[in-house]
Protein backbone atom coordinates (compact mmCIF):
# COMPACT_ATOMS: atom_id res chain seq x y z
CA UNK A 1 0.00 0.00 0.00
CA UNK A 2 2.90 2.44 0.83
CA UNK A 3 3.64 2.70 -3.27
CA UNK A 4 0.45 3.60 -3.85
CA UNK A 5 0.27 6.29 -1.55
CA UNK A 6 3.24 8.05 -3.60
CA UNK A 7 2.62 10.06 -6.93
CA UNK A 8 -1.10 10.76 -7.33
CA UNK A 9 -1.93 13.79 -9.58
CA UNK A 10 -5.11 14.87 -10.57
CA UNK A 11 -5.95 13.00 -13.37
CA UNK A 12 -5.50 9.50 -11.38
CA UNK A 13 -6.49 10.39 -8.11
CA UNK A 14 -10.06 9.22 -7.78
CA UNK A 15 -8.65 5.87 -9.09
CA UNK A 16 -5.59 5.58 -6.80
CA UNK A 17 -7.50 6.75 -3.88
CA UNK A 18 -10.26 4.38 -4.36
CA UNK A 19 -7.01 1.61 -4.54
CA UNK A 20 -5.80 2.66 -1.19
CA UNK A 21 -9.22 2.59 0.46
CA UNK A 22 -10.12 -1.17 -0.71
CA UNK A 23 -6.22 -1.95 0.27
CA UNK A 24 -7.53 -1.00 3.81
CA UNK A 25 -10.43 -3.54 3.75
CA UNK A 26 -8.40 -6.05 2.37
CA UNK A 27 -5.70 -5.63 5.26
CA UNK A 28 -8.11 -5.08 7.91
CA UNK A 29 -11.10 -8.06 6.42
CA UNK A 30 -13.94 -5.44 7.13
CA UNK A 31 -16.39 -3.27 5.05
CA UNK A 32 -14.94 0.16 5.73
CA UNK A 33 -17.51 3.40 5.66
CA UNK A 34 -16.26 7.38 5.13
CA UNK A 35 -18.67 9.96 6.29
CA UNK A 36 -16.78 12.97 5.31
CA UNK A 37 -17.76 16.17 7.34
CA UNK A 38 -15.76 18.81 5.83
CA UNK A 39 -16.34 17.99 1.68
CA UNK A 40 -12.10 17.20 2.62
CA UNK A 41 -12.20 14.18 -0.34
CA UNK A 42 -14.07 16.48 -2.22
CA UNK A 43 -12.50 18.73 -4.95
CA UNK A 44 -12.79 22.13 -5.74
CA UNK A 45 -14.22 21.16 -9.19
CA UNK A 46 -16.89 18.69 -7.40
CA UNK A 47 -14.74 15.74 -7.80
CA UNK A 48 -14.77 13.18 -5.24
CA UNK A 49 -11.51 11.21 -4.67
CA UNK A 50 -13.18 8.57 -2.61
CA UNK A 51 -17.02 7.76 -4.69
CA UNK A 52 -19.45 5.58 -2.21
CA UNK A 53 -17.95 4.99 0.34
CA UNK A 54 -20.04 6.72 2.41
CA UNK A 55 -22.53 3.60 1.74
CA UNK A 56 -22.44 1.49 4.53
CA UNK A 57 -21.95 -2.10 2.30
CA UNK A 58 -22.43 -4.81 5.24
CA UNK A 59 -24.91 -7.19 4.24
CA UNK A 60 -27.22 -6.30 7.71
CA UNK A 61 -27.10 -2.88 6.22
CA UNK A 62 -29.07 -3.89 2.93
CA UNK A 63 -32.31 -2.33 4.86
CA UNK A 64 -35.70 -1.52 3.57
CA UNK A 65 -37.21 2.31 2.48
CA UNK A 66 -39.05 2.84 5.68
CA UNK A 67 -35.47 1.73 7.80
CA UNK A 68 -33.46 3.89 6.39
CA UNK A 69 -34.17 7.32 8.38
CA UNK A 70 -33.89 5.31 11.70
CA UNK A 71 -30.79 4.15 10.80
CA UNK A 72 -29.54 7.55 9.29
CA UNK A 73 -30.32 9.09 12.75
CA UNK A 74 -27.92 6.32 14.38
CA UNK A 75 -24.93 6.42 11.70
CA UNK A 76 -24.99 9.79 10.83
CA UNK A 77 -26.13 11.77 13.92
CA UNK A 78 -25.68 9.51 17.07
CA UNK A 79 -22.73 8.13 16.11
CA UNK A 80 -21.10 11.14 14.53
CA UNK A 81 -21.93 13.07 17.48
CA UNK A 82 -20.44 10.49 19.88
CA UNK A 83 -17.11 10.82 17.67
CA UNK A 84 -17.02 14.51 17.66
CA UNK A 85 -17.57 14.55 22.08
CA UNK A 86 -15.19 11.83 22.45
CA UNK A 87 -12.33 12.33 19.80
CA UNK A 88 -10.84 8.93 19.79
CA UNK A 89 -12.45 5.01 18.48
CA UNK A 90 -15.08 3.34 20.31
CA UNK A 91 -17.35 0.22 20.22
CA UNK A 92 -21.04 1.17 18.03
CA UNK A 93 -24.06 -0.79 18.29
CA UNK A 94 -27.17 0.53 15.93
CA UNK A 95 -31.20 -0.73 16.63
CA UNK A 96 -30.29 -3.62 14.05
CA UNK A 97 -27.43 -4.86 16.85
CA UNK A 98 -24.29 -4.58 13.64
CA UNK A 99 -21.66 -3.53 15.89
CA UNK A 100 -18.66 -1.36 14.05
CA UNK A 101 -15.63 -0.02 14.99
CA UNK A 102 -16.11 4.16 14.95
CA UNK A 103 -13.38 6.31 14.58
CA UNK A 104 -13.57 10.41 14.24
CA UNK A 105 -10.75 11.42 12.07
CA UNK A 106 -9.44 15.26 12.25
CA UNK A 107 -7.56 17.78 10.09
CA UNK A 108 -6.01 20.08 13.00
CA UNK A 109 -8.00 20.78 15.60
CA UNK A 110 -11.49 19.75 13.10
CA UNK A 111 -13.22 16.51 13.03
CA UNK A 112 -13.05 16.29 9.52
CA UNK A 113 -14.58 12.72 8.60
CA UNK A 114 -15.85 9.20 10.48
CA UNK A 115 -15.14 5.87 10.11
CA UNK A 116 -17.06 3.09 10.36
CA UNK A 117 -15.48 -0.66 10.29
CA UNK A 118 -17.33 -3.72 10.54
CA UNK A 119 -19.71 -5.58 10.92
CA UNK A 120 -19.77 -7.26 13.76
CA UNK A 121 -22.54 -9.01 15.67
CA UNK A 122 -23.20 -9.33 19.43
CA UNK A 123 -23.93 -13.20 20.40
CA UNK A 124 -26.30 -11.67 23.54
CA UNK A 125 -28.33 -9.20 21.33
CA UNK A 126 -31.94 -10.19 20.73
CA UNK A 127 -33.16 -10.75 17.51
CA UNK A 128 -36.43 -12.13 18.43
CA UNK A 129 -38.12 -8.90 16.43
CA UNK A 130 -36.30 -9.63 13.62
CA UNK A 131 -37.71 -11.90 10.36
CA UNK A 132 -36.03 -14.95 9.44
CA UNK A 133 -33.91 -13.51 6.58
CA UNK A 134 -32.25 -10.74 8.48
CA UNK A 135 -31.43 -13.24 11.09
CA UNK A 136 -29.62 -15.23 9.32
CA UNK A 137 -27.61 -12.53 7.87
CA UNK A 138 -26.79 -11.34 11.53
CA UNK A 139 -25.52 -14.67 12.39
CA UNK A 140 -23.26 -14.87 9.78
CA UNK A 141 -21.38 -11.93 10.49
CA UNK A 142 -18.27 -12.44 12.73
CA UNK A 143 -18.02 -11.83 16.61
CA UNK A 144 -17.01 -8.72 18.27
CA UNK A 145 -13.31 -9.41 19.51
CA UNK A 146 -11.99 -6.99 22.11
CA UNK A 147 -8.77 -8.73 21.61
CA UNK A 148 -8.78 -7.87 17.88
CA UNK A 149 -9.24 -4.14 18.18
CA UNK A 150 -6.58 -2.62 19.31
CA UNK A 151 -4.62 -3.84 16.43
CA UNK A 152 -7.26 -2.99 14.24
CA UNK A 153 -7.29 0.86 15.28
CA UNK A 154 -3.92 1.08 15.04
CA UNK A 155 -4.17 0.37 11.07
CA UNK A 156 -7.23 2.56 10.43
CA UNK A 157 -5.58 5.46 12.38
CA UNK A 158 -2.51 5.03 10.33
CA UNK A 159 -4.05 4.37 6.99
CA UNK A 160 -6.94 7.00 7.27
CA UNK A 161 -4.70 9.89 7.83
CA UNK A 162 -2.78 9.16 5.65
CA UNK A 163 -5.38 9.00 2.99
CA UNK A 164 -6.64 12.48 4.48
CA UNK A 165 -3.31 14.02 3.88
CA UNK A 166 -2.81 12.93 0.12
CA UNK A 167 -7.00 14.44 0.24
CA UNK A 168 -5.53 17.75 1.17
CA UNK A 169 -2.32 17.40 -0.87
CA UNK A 170 -3.93 16.87 -3.90
CA UNK A 171 -6.72 19.47 -3.21
CA UNK A 172 -3.87 22.03 -3.58
CA UNK A 173 -3.26 21.09 -7.21
CA UNK A 174 -6.73 22.03 -7.42
CA UNK A 175 -7.30 25.06 -6.02
CA UNK A 176 -7.70 28.25 -8.36
CA UNK A 177 -7.59 30.84 -6.08
CA UNK A 178 -4.24 30.25 -4.29
CA UNK A 179 -3.56 33.20 -1.68
CA UNK A 180 -5.08 34.85 0.75
CA UNK A 181 -8.72 34.41 -1.17
CA UNK A 182 -8.12 30.15 -0.85
CA UNK A 183 -7.03 30.31 2.65
CA UNK A 184 -10.49 32.24 3.55
CA UNK A 185 -12.36 29.77 1.29
CA UNK A 186 -10.58 26.82 3.29
CA UNK A 187 -10.82 28.48 6.38
CA UNK A 188 -14.79 28.73 6.07
CA UNK A 189 -15.09 25.09 4.90
CA UNK A 190 -13.13 23.83 7.58
CA UNK A 191 -15.21 25.46 10.32
CA UNK A 192 -18.75 25.96 8.55
CA UNK A 193 -19.98 23.76 11.84
CA UNK A 194 -18.35 25.38 14.44
CA UNK A 195 -19.58 29.09 15.96
CA UNK A 196 -16.71 30.79 14.82
CA UNK A 197 -16.04 34.56 14.17
CA UNK A 198 -13.83 37.48 12.97
CA UNK A 199 -11.17 37.05 15.96
CA UNK A 200 -10.69 33.11 14.86
CA UNK A 201 -10.00 34.42 11.13
CA UNK A 202 -7.85 37.14 11.74
CA UNK A 203 -5.72 34.76 14.17
CA UNK A 204 -5.89 32.61 10.91
CA UNK A 205 -4.31 35.13 8.88
CA UNK A 206 -2.27 36.38 11.33
CA UNK A 207 -4.27 39.33 10.87
CA UNK A 208 -5.63 41.92 12.88
CA UNK A 209 -9.54 42.09 13.08
CA UNK A 210 -10.00 45.43 11.32
CA UNK A 211 -7.57 44.36 8.73
CA UNK A 212 -9.28 41.22 8.39
CA UNK A 213 -12.78 42.77 7.86
CA UNK A 214 -11.26 45.15 5.46
CA UNK A 215 -10.00 42.20 3.48
CA UNK A 216 -12.95 40.36 3.30
CA UNK A 217 -15.20 43.46 1.70
CA UNK A 218 -11.78 43.82 -0.46
CA UNK A 219 -11.78 40.60 -1.22
CA UNK A 220 -15.25 39.18 -1.79
CA UNK A 221 -17.46 42.53 -0.99
CA UNK A 222 -19.08 40.35 1.86
CA UNK A 223 -18.51 40.31 5.68
CA UNK A 224 -18.03 37.00 7.67
CA UNK A 225 -21.53 36.46 8.65
CA UNK A 226 -22.50 36.90 4.75
CA UNK A 227 -19.79 34.41 3.62
CA UNK A 228 -20.21 31.81 6.24
CA UNK A 229 -23.94 31.12 5.86
CA UNK A 230 -23.20 31.00 2.12
CA UNK A 231 -21.00 28.33 3.21
CA UNK A 232 -23.22 26.58 5.51
CA UNK A 233 -25.89 27.11 2.96
CA UNK A 234 -23.75 25.07 0.50
CA UNK A 235 -23.30 22.18 2.72
CA UNK A 236 -26.90 22.13 3.75
CA UNK A 237 -28.09 21.81 0.17
CA UNK A 238 -25.54 18.55 -0.38
CA UNK A 239 -27.59 17.06 3.09
CA UNK A 240 -31.03 17.79 1.29
CA UNK A 241 -29.65 16.30 -1.98
CA UNK A 242 -28.27 13.30 -1.13
CA UNK A 243 -29.95 12.59 2.45
CA UNK A 244 -33.48 11.78 3.99
CA UNK A 245 -31.85 13.67 6.85
CA UNK A 246 -35.12 15.57 8.74
CA UNK A 247 -34.26 19.85 8.54
CA UNK A 248 -33.61 19.86 12.08
CA UNK A 249 -30.54 17.51 11.70
CA UNK A 250 -29.84 19.40 8.99
CA UNK A 251 -29.06 22.80 10.68
CA UNK A 252 -27.55 21.23 13.45
CA UNK A 253 -24.92 19.81 11.10
CA UNK A 254 -23.85 22.87 9.21
CA UNK A 255 -23.82 25.02 12.10
CA UNK A 256 -27.63 26.59 12.04
CA UNK A 257 -28.92 27.60 15.09
CA UNK A 258 -32.35 25.87 14.54
CA UNK A 259 -34.09 24.87 11.01
CA UNK A 260 -36.39 28.08 11.06
CA UNK A 261 -33.22 29.73 11.26
CA UNK A 262 -31.63 27.53 8.18
CA UNK A 263 -34.75 28.26 5.98
CA UNK A 264 -34.63 31.71 6.16
CA UNK A 265 -30.84 32.07 5.49
CA UNK A 266 -31.85 29.30 2.47
CA UNK A 267 -34.24 31.17 1.40
CA UNK A 268 -32.49 34.76 0.86
CA UNK A 269 -29.50 32.72 -0.58
CA UNK A 270 -30.68 30.13 -2.85
CA UNK A 271 -34.40 32.27 -3.29
CA UNK A 272 -36.40 28.60 -2.88
CA UNK A 273 -36.80 27.09 0.30
CA UNK A 274 -35.11 23.91 1.45
CA UNK A 275 -37.89 21.24 0.92
CA UNK A 276 -37.94 22.37 -3.20
CA UNK A 277 -33.98 21.03 -3.45
CA UNK A 278 -35.41 17.67 -1.56
CA UNK A 279 -38.54 18.03 -3.99
CA UNK A 280 -36.65 18.12 -7.11
CA UNK A 281 -34.51 15.13 -5.88
CA UNK A 282 -37.46 13.05 -5.61
CA UNK A 283 -39.72 14.04 -8.49
CA UNK A 284 -36.19 12.56 -10.51
CA UNK A 285 -36.14 9.31 -8.95
CA UNK A 286 -38.29 6.76 -11.01
CA UNK A 287 -41.01 5.33 -9.47
CA UNK A 288 -40.49 1.29 -8.80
Amino acid sequence: MADSLTLIHGEDAVEKMLFCWHEMERMTGLHLTLHDHIRAFIMPDNTCLLPDVNIHHNPCCDHPQRTRLKCGAHCRVEAMERAAAEGKPFRFQCWRGVVELVMPVYLGKVHAATVFAGAFRDPAFDLSRFPVSYRKKYQQLPVWDDARIPQLEQVLISASYSLLQLAANIRERYVSEPGRKGQIHRFFLYHFKEQVGVPDLAAELNLSESRTVHLLKELFGKGFAELMNEERVRQAEEYLAKTDLPLREIARLTGFRNEYYLSYVFRRIRHCSPGSIRGGRKKKIPEA
